[in-house]
């Protein structure tokens, strides 16, 4: 029996797996917990041979500090407390890379068609906080690697996104990519319209960056609308940078819980543009496809890939 985990800032999902057969699967708030032995306390019933756990942030040394939440997860630890056979531990990004093999034809929605070829891949993903990874093409296959992509320095394309920067400098000092483009980003550049005087009635709740979205789609507040129209042009500019970085001529996809709830506005010409808009590269970067991945278990399926491959 093997346990297949993705932990990510948000919530936990958990299943267990008889080889290629779902067992049993149940998610929780990450945020109702002191740590992820807790959940599994409430979760595990029954001996586990393996564990593979898609975390979110980097592994060093069997051990992940999470990067937008206060737990450590130990791999040592875990199967010590909770008698796992062998617990590994892979970066959400590059288990997402390995989930791409597991995707239905239905899991995709296409952007840009491009021209096919053969070439690495790339992944970018906007939740909770932003996740980038790649796959290397060795000639045969696509090798998932994880980066850190997320947190670099956040590039300002004109004078209102050096406004922006601005105005996040002020309040973090390091302005990162996962700063703007996230579900907090979103709402960062929600509260930045707002302070400029571009929204009177002010959102209230716990769920900003989801009450924008829904705000914005149905048509009930320019405020929030002119956010996701930047924040989709935003994602775009750093998705093709992500594709140049990696030279991504197999394919970039976008992932993450935010992109599937936003199609329509991704779909409207924007998020192209912007990811094309690189200069003597436009060329290059409009023959590369452009896929949103609409299945959002799929660091959970890249993990359960690695335990079939191990």
């Amino acid at each position: 029996m093997f346990l297949i985990g993705d932990i990510g800032g948000t919530k936990v999902h958990l299943a267990y797996f008889d080889q290629d057969r779902l067992v049993k699967e149940e998610k929780f708030r990450s945020r109702h917990f002191k740590d992820l032995s807790e959940i599994l306390e409430k979760f595990l019933d029954r001996p586990v041979q393996k564990s593979y756990l898609a975390v979110a942030g980097p592994v060093q040394d069997r051990k992940c500090l999470m990067t937008n939440l206060s737990w450590e997860i130990d791999a040592d630890r875990l199967e010590k407390r909770h008698r796992i056979g062998k617990v590994y531990l892979i970066n959400d990004l590059a288990a997402s890379g390995w989930g791409l093999r597991r995707l239905k034809p239905q899991d995709i929605f296409t952007l840009n068609t491009g021209v096919q070829e053969s070439g690495n891949q790339a992944v970018i993903a906007a939740g909770t906080g932003l996740g980038i990874g790649g796959l290397y093409w060795d000639g045969k296959n696509h090798i998932p690697f994880p980066s850190e992509g997320g947190h670099v320095d956040f590039a300002p394309r004109d004078a209102f996104d050096r406004q922006l920067w601005d105005y996040l400098h002020k309040k973090y000092g390091h302005v990162s990519l996962e700063r703007i483009i996230s579900g907090p980003g979103l709402e960062h550049l929600y509260w930045f319209l707002v302070e400029k005087g571009k929204h009177k009635k002010i959102l209230e709740g716990e769920e900003i960056p989801k009450l924008v979205i829904e705000h914005a789609l149905s048509g009930e507040s320019t405020a929030c609308q002119e956010a996701l129209r930047w924040f989709v042009s935003l994602y775009g500019a750093a998705a093709g940078n992500t594709a140049l970085q990696f030279l991504s001529k197999g394919g970039l996809y976008l992932a993450g819980g935010i992109a599937p709830k936003i199609l329509k506005v991704l779909q409207q010409g924007e998020f192209m543009k912007a990811f094309a808009d690189k200069g003597r590269f436009q060329e290059l970067l409009l023959k590369i496809p452009v896929h949103v991945v609409l299945n959002e278990n799929l660091p959970t399926l890249g993990a359960l890939e690695c335990s079939l491959r191990n």
